[in-house]
């Protein structure tokens, strides 16, 4: 399980820009679903790969689900030449994301972000529209269960809002 509880502090700390997506947005926006990663949508610019390898490194990031003899060096240049990572790490699994499906890159899915208040710290977090967009893109059997949910979710809190 990610120690969401340090990596969010950790992530403001060294300046980068994020957007928590997938499951950790989902139940920040009221799903019960349960997830032990957490995913971000980071910017690309070198500012901010910087900023990413300064902050995880101390916690010894390796691609999860790869082979452990695979040479793998997590440096701006790696996460520059690559996309989407997914890492096991000493605080738990930590998926980076330059694109999100259905969405797009970073600036594109600022558009569908909000800011949240998390651990006393404002952060951006996926709307429910966009995780709904995102989660009708993908092809996921465990995303399509889950759109059910924010789509009845959404439409509670429509439902709110026309009657107070």
């Amino acid at each position: 399980m990610v120690k969401v509880e340090e990596l969010i502090p950790l992530l403001h700390k060294n300046n980068i820009k994020f957007i928590i997506i997938g499951g950790q947005a989902a139940v920040l926006q009221g799903s019960g679903f349960v997830t032990a990663d957490i995913d971000f949508c980071y910017s690309r610019d070198k500012n901010n790969l910087e900023n990413i390898v300064i902050a995880l490194s101390p916690f010894k990031p390796t691609l999860r689900g790869a082979d452990k003899n695979l040479p793998f060096i997590f440096d701006p240049k790696t996460l520059e030449m690559g996309m989407n990572f997914t890492f096991s790490t000493d605080i738990g699994d930590i998926d980076l994301l330059g694109e999100v499906t259905g969405i797009g890159n970073y600036e594109d899915t600022l558009k569908y972000s909000e800011t949240l208040d998390i651990y006393n710290l404002p952060c951006k977090v996926l709307t429910l529209e966009g995780l709904i967009i995102s989660k009708k893109a993908s092809t996921r059997q465990k995303d399509l269960i889950v759109l059910k949910e924010l789509e009845a979710i959404l439409e509670i809190q429509k439902r709110r809002k026309n009657n107070p």
